[in-house]
């Protein structure tokens, strides 16, 4: 988990396995959201719930590894980028990313309870909030690419 990654960085595996993920992530989440525009909601529901698992799995690793690696300090000790720059940069992208999780989870939730509990959810436009949370998650995970490309390859 530790060891060098695979892009050929300085970065460890779990770094660039999970921006890899994330750069990914987009196109997850519009591949599920196809699927509901072509009317196949339990495939979207069924997708959009495993994209939101795996990525709260993706944030769990990206974390372990992080607190076990001392590696923000490290990593911007070796980087070439302006250290309050990052900072700043990674303030943004925190607040932003948990803004987004925060929204994509009451989406989740809501819609399991309404799709799978037969409830009435309290999200009332579930389409609406989606839209924001693509939007948020796509600006986060832009971010975090960004972030990789600062910290490893600048």
């Amino acid at each position: 988990m530790f060891s060098q990654g695979f892009f050929g960085t300085s970065a460890p595996v779990y770094m660039d396995l999970v921006t890899l993920y994330f750069a990914l992530l987009p196109f997850l989440l519009f591949a599920g959201i196809v699927m509901a525009i072509r009317k196949k909601f339990d495939l979207h529901y069924k997708m959009q719930l495993c994209t939101f698992l795996l990525t709260l799995v993706m944030v769990v690793v990206f974390e372990i590894g992080v607190r076990f690696s001392d590696g923000y300090s490290v990593f911007i000790k070796n980087a070439n980028v302006d250290a309050d720059f990052m900072l700043v940069f990674l303030l943004i992208h925190v607040l932003i990313a948990l803004a987004s999780v925060v929204l994509w989870s009451i989406l989740v939730y809501s819609a399991i309870k309404e799709f799978k509990l037969g409830a009435t959810p309290f999200v009332k436009s579930h389409k609406k909030l989606g839209m924001y949370v693509y939007a948020g998650m796509s600006i986060t995970s832009f971010m975090g690419v960004l972030i990789y490309y600062f910290l490893f390859m600048y």
